[in-house]
């Protein structure tokens, strides 16, 4: 009787162990099953991605452009836009007394408190007089609003700017 209380024993630990082993077949059947269906639909995607760049091929072989230009209201004019970077470009701001004398000393005009001095480049007023009668013109600067604001003042009493070039 002893001998069969432990071959009964070690068969229910057998089947215990083939049970945990048909469990985690079938967690590996679910992942794999899992993995399937996500390779299906990545491969559904592909297939659609491929078409749209086939569609696009297509087009632009035909020569048809699916990014039109925005139309320009009536309103506005056409004119092309211009874009300057105000320091560097158009003048140069010093704080050194050095830079100072030295665009003296070359005749460049000079604007400015005792502090900041903006060092204008030579012919900037006849050279905006003619691009601000051909471009929109965009100054671009990478100062802050206040110190833009002081520069363009200055521009302006120079006679380089139009009266009431704001910063924005």
């Amino acid at each position: 009787m002893h001998d069969q209380s432990n071959l009964l024993a070690k068969l229910k630990q057998e089947a215990a162990e083939l049970q945990t082993k048909i469990d985690e077949k079938r967690v590996e059947l679910v992942s794999i099953q899992e993995l399937e269906t996500h390779v299906n639909l990545k491969s559904r995607e592909l297939v659609t991605l491929q078409a749209n760049i086939d569609r696009l091929h297509e087009n632009a072989v035909a020569g048809i452009s699916l990014f039109r230009p925005m139309p320009i209201p009536p309103n506005i004019p056409r004119q092309k836009t211009l874009i300057l970077d105000l320091n560097g470009v158009l003048c140069k701001i010093e704080r050194s007394a050095t830079a100072f004398r030295q665009a003296k000393d070359l005749g460049w005009p000079v604007l400015g408190s005792r502090i900041t001095w903006v060092v204008l480049r030579s012919g900037l007023r006849e050279f905006l007089e003619q691009v601000l009668e051909l471009f929109c013109v965009i100054i671009w600067t990478s100062r802050t609003e206040r110190n833009t604001e002081l520069v363009l003042e200055a521009l302006e009493s120079a006679g380089c700017l139009p009266p009431g070039v704001k910063s924005g």
